[in-house]
């Protein structure tokens, strides 16, 4: 069975809900994880969890949308958290985003409520799905820092020595559609341990003009099992194996 640890499934249609659920039973998906950006699609999240089996919701706040909140807004998302944090397999989409917020107090403000997102973590032992853009260094310090437990590092593959230190960390590491094709992070993960990698398609971002669905994980296996020069049956168990190690609660 393949894992898509991360996804945004709030975001499709009711139609392309449909499709993209029934490709991951064709391609043998039996899990995607929705993340959720903002507090209308953590409710909706919560919802697709409860009527889909194969959708596990993460509750969380995407960082530039924080941003954009006051105080009062998020400290009701966070009383929100709390609520409804037994119904979920972990908090994400959260972290640092420091391409388009370059003011230092916005910087600070993703900081602080990053650190209340990791307690939150820890509190209640579930894993964090975490956002990094331009922001990689930054991310591994303040979640070694805070003692963070339980992390999944989201499209963490522009650094060899960020990957390897987060693997030193015992933290997971997500790959998605660009595996297919750029050469680079190809060359980043046959160097990056298996069972430290979990697999994604951010869904529904789009791939080569077209949006990507779950059924996709099927293709990034193959190409990990390709470029690593071993059976895609190891791929599949052992990316399985490392799903239950960050997300069962046993």
């Amino acid at each position: 069975m393949f894992f898509d640890a991360h996804a945004h499934m709030d975001m499709l249609s009711e139609k392309e809900l449909g499709k993209a659920l029934f490709g991951a039973t064709e391609k043998r998906v039996g899990k995607i994880i929705s993340c959720s950006t903002s507090f209308e699609s953590n409710k909706k999240n919560l919802l697709l969890a409860k009527e889909h089996k194969e959708i596990s919701c993460a509750i969380g706040l995407y960082p530039l949308d924080l941003v954009e909140l006051n105080k009062k807004e998020i400290e009701k998302s966070f009383s929100f958290f709390e609520k409804h944090i037994k119904r979920v397999i972990a908090i994400g989409e959260i972290g640092l985003d420091f391409k388009f917020c370059t003011k230092k107090e916005d910087k600070e403000k993703q900081e602080f409520w990053f650190s209340k997102f990791i307690s939150l973590s820890k509190k209640y032992k579930k894993p964090l799905i975490i956002h990094s853009r331009f922001a990689q260094r930054q991310v591994l310090e303040q979640l070694e820092k805070e003692k963070a437990e339980k992390v999944l590092l989201h499209s963490f593959v522009d650094s060899s020595k960020l990957m390897k230190k987060a693997s030193s960390l015992e933290y997971f590491v997500s790959v998605g559609m660009a595996l297919l094709q750029n050469e680079q992070i190809q060359n980043k993960i046959t160097e990056f341990p298996l069972e430290k990698l979990l697999f994604e398609t951010d869904s529904p971002m789009r791939f080569n003009n077209e949006k990507v669905f779950s059924e996709k994980i099927s293709d990034i296996a193959g190409k990990t099992a390709e470029i690593k020069g071993i059976s895609l049956k190891v791929v599949e168990e052992t990316q399985e194996k490392n799903f239950k190690i960050l997300f069962d609660k046993k």
